[in-house]
């Protein structure tokens, strides 16, 4: 089969899709803080959560960002054939996880294995952000071997299950804060479902079934009986949110699912029998919904690259050429939100555009100013998809293919 190889009619080639997928890792490395004696920086690791091209200022990231980069960062290696400056970025994020944001005083079970949100003197955590962070850490140990990475995913389960879920409405808490413990401003949202892989690939790791059964089934359930439209499969949520929903009809879109349409592929993976379960049937009415009903053009800038990620996983577990096409058409068209300016490698290789209000960051600018690692990172993990680098990330398939790899790169020469 050519490389050049087109996967549907007039869309990227997969060649093309790979090419830019190590940019967007690329990117990553290039932007990374990165400190060595005697210079030392405490943001050492540290990735952007967004940048502001005009004054080529921005915020580091949250635990998210690093989560999402590790995920970027790990595809990369492993597509590239084991570039290594793509894992030691990766293990570099994995320290500012593990030593600046994870809690780990067990003094007070109530924070012990949450990541703070966004520096070491943070007072609260998103569960939904730290959970990406621990699926960074479980990666790097599929990655390097370690036992310490693996460990501290099974702490922040533990914390997860015990100290996040609530058990009145059995769903996530959108908000832990330190201090005052009854306080929780983002309750029931949608979103909490994208930290369904975590689980399901950890039971895979470990053989702990609570972590199918508390973790992966309570999120994919929840997400089925409370948040899929019965009707038209459309994602629905109970409230507006900048960076997630749109308004149609007096309902709330939820145009980017933040992986929480994974949910349901892991859960088919786990549970469905026959080849056939409640969670595959909704997964399949989500992605045709995504094809023919989702409102175009795509109002938020970070949606185009998760509805691409989501319709190559359900292309996966179908075998349907149908979703496999419209990702690739999506890319096709999303690419150009890509900037590519090989002169300037504090941009070149990131994707564009801010969906939170730009006045938070820089008052008058523009959202097309700025490059986001939330854009970035779901634009990169598509086209690592489309260039045939299926998963783990994002994907309930994928990962004893990465074990593989990770088991050959580290093989004697």
């Amino acid at each position: 089969m050519k490389a050049r190889r087109r996967i549907a009619s007039g869309t990227l080639s997969s060649a093309d899709a790979r090419r830019r997928a190590l940019l967007v890792a690329q990117w990553f490395v290039n932007t990374q803080v990165v400190h060595s004696q005697p210079c030392l920086d405490a943001n050492h690791g540290r990735v952007f959560y967004n940048y502001h091209m005009p004054t080529r200022t921005g915020p580091r990231g949250l635990s998210w960002s690093h989560g999402r980069a590790i995920m970027c960062l790990l595809g990369a290696w492993e597509l590239s054939g084991g570039k290594p400056e793509y894992l030691e970025a990766a293990v570099r994020c994995g320290l500012y996880l593990r030593y600046s944001l994870q809690v780990m005083d067990a003094r007070d079970p109530r924070l012990f294995g949450a990541f703070r949100e966004e520096v070491p003197v943070s007072r609260f955590c998103y569960p939904r952000d730290a959970i990406e962070g621990a699926f960074g850490l479980l990666l790097l140990h599929v990655a390097t071997g370690e036992r310490d990475y693996l460990e501290r995913c099974e702490i922040f389960a533990d914390w997860y299950l015990t100290q996040v879920v609530d058990p009145a409405v059995n769903w996530p808490r959108g908000t832990i804060d330190f201090d005052n413990p009854a306080r929780d401003p983002h309750a029931l949202k949608f979103f909490q479902a994208g930290g369904a892989p975590f689980f399901w690939h950890l039971h895979q790791l470990t053989g702990r079934k609570r972590y199918l059964t508390a973790g992966l089934k309570m999120l994919a359930d929840g997400l089925i009986e409370r948040f899929i439209d019965s009707e038209t499969g459309a994602m629905l949520s109970e409230s507006a949110d900048a960076h997630h929903t749109v308004s149609q009809d007096g309902r709330n879109l939820a145009i980017n699912d933040d992986g929480a349409s994974i949910a349901l592929t892991c859960a088919h993976a786990a549970f469905g029998r026959g080849g056939r379960s409640k969670y595959l049937d909704a997964a399949v009415r989500y992605a045709d919904w995504l094809v023919d009903a989702c409102p175009r053009p795509i109002p938020l800038w970070a949606a185009p690259g998760m509805h691409a990620v989501t319709l190559a996983e359900v292309a996966v577990v179908t075998g349907k050429r149908r979703y496999a096409d419209a990702a690739a058409r999506l890319m096709g068209s999303h690419i150009r939100n890509q900037v590519l300016s090989p002169g300037k490698p504090d941009r070149h290789g990131a994707f564009r555009g801010e969906d939170e209000p730009v006045k938070w960051y820089v008052p008058g600018s523009r959202p097309r100013d700025f490059l986001t690692t939330r854009s970035t990172a779901y634009g990169g993990l598509a086209l690592l998809r489309l260039a045939g680098q299926a998963g783990p990330s994002y994907s309930a398939v994928g990962l004893d293919r990465f074990r593989r790899f990770c088991l050959k790169a580290a093989a004697p020469a």
